[in-house]
C-alpha cells in the first residue's frame, strides 16, 4: 500500500492529488507492467524473440560453465525452483532481454556444487569465461554507441537522429546540441513497422540520420546504392565505427544459430545513415 501511494502521488501521479484519486485511480506499477507486456503491439516496439531464448541463450550467458553443473550437480532447493519458475514465466512473453534474469542468477548459483574431481580445471574455465565475457560485453557489445553519438554532436547539419537496435542513446554526450538535435529511440521496433515509422518521423526533412548496426541486414534493401530508383525509405551510409558488436540482434529464431553468429560478428559495426523518404 505504501508503494502504491508513493507511485500514485510522486512518480506517476497528476499535478494535483487527492485521496479520491488514490482510491479510484491507484497506480499499481507491477499490474501496469503485466498489462503492458501482454499486448503484442507494445512488445513489437521493443523487439520480439523466440520463447526458448531465456533458457537456451540468456541464462547460459550468465551462468557460463555453471550451466553444466546445473545438470550434473544440482541442489534441489526452493531457490532453484523459484529461479526456474521465474524464468519460465518470463519466457511466456515474446520480448526477452537477458537482464530480466538477473534476480534468478544468484538463486541458481546457490543451488549448484563445484565438482569433486577436476575442480582446478573448472575454476580455470570459469575465470576464462568471465574474462572473455568481460571483454565482449564490456568493450565490444554496443561499444560504438558513444562514438556515434560524439560524431552526431560534431556534425552541424544533423538536426534529427533516429536510433534502432542499440542501447538507449546517451543524449548528455550531445552537450549544448541536445536542445538542437531531436533524438528518437526506435528501440527494437519490429521490421514491418520500421520504414513507415522512420518516414513518419522524418517527413521531408533532409538533415536526419539513422544510427543502426551493420549486422541488421534488413536495412540493405533501403540502401540507395542497391536501388537508386527505389521509393519510400532511402539510406546512404555516411559514417561508421567498426568496434561494435550487437548481441541484441541475435535473431536465432529467424536465421538459425550459425548464420546469426556469422552475421553479427562478420558484419560488426555501427553505421550512421543519411535518411531520405520519397513518394512513389
Amino acid at each position: 500500500m505504501a508503494a502504491i501511494t508513493v507511485d500514485t502521488m510522486v512518480y506517476y501521479g497528476r499535478d494535483s492529488f487527492g485521496l479520491v484519486d488514490l482510491v479510484q485511480h491507484p497506480v499499481i506499477a507491477p499490474l501496469n507492467s503485466l498489462l503492458y507486456n501482454t499486448q503484442s503491439a507494445n512488445l513489437a516496439l521493443h523487439g520480439t524473440h523466440p520463447h526458448w531464448q531465456h533458457f537456451l541463450v540468456n541464462l547460459p550467458q550468465f551462468l557460463g560453465p555453471a550451466t553444466i553443473l546445473l545438470f550434473i550437480n544440482p541442489i534441489f532447493s526452493t531457490q532453484l525452483f523459484a529461479a526456474l519458475a521465474g524464468t519460465a514465466i518470463l519466457s511466456a512473453f515474446p520480448h526477452q532481454e537477458a537482464r530480466f534474469l538477473l534476480p534468478a542468477v544468484p538463486l541458481i548459483f546457490s543451488s549448484v556444487q563445484l565438482p569433486q574431481h577436476g575442480r582446478r580445471l573448472w575454476i580455470a574455465t570459469w575465470i576464462g569465461f568471465n574474462c572473455l565475457l568481460g571483454v565482449l560485453m564490456g568493450v565490444y557489445h554496443q561499444g560504438g554507441v558513444t562514438e556515434a553519438q560524439a560524431y552526431v554532436r560534431s556534425q552541424p547539419d544533423i538536426s534529427q537522429a533516429l536510433w534502432w537496435k542499440t542501447y538507449s542513446p546517451p543524449t548528455w554526450i550531445l552537450g549544448d546540441r541536445n536542445e538542437e538535435i531531436v533524438t528518437v529511440d526506435l528501440m527494437g521496433l519490429g521490421k514491418p513497422l520500421l520504414s513507415d515509422r522512420i518516414c513518419a518521423s522524418v517527413g521531408q526533412k533532409t538533415n536526419a540520420v539513422l544510427i543502426a548496426p551493420r549486422s541488421a541486414t534488413f536495412l540493405d534493401q533501403f540502401r540507395v546504392a542497391e536501388d537508386p530508383a527505389t521509393s519510400g525509405l532511402q539510406l546512404t551510409e555516411r559514417w561508421s565505427v567498426r568496434n561494435h558488436l550487437n548481441f541484441d540482434d541475435m535473431d536465432f529464431g529467424d536465421d538459425g544459430i550459425l548464420p546469426t553468429i556469422g552475421r553479427v560478428v562478420g558484419r560488426r559495426g555501427l553505421v550512421v545513415f543519411d535518411v531520405r523518404c520519397s513518394s512513389a
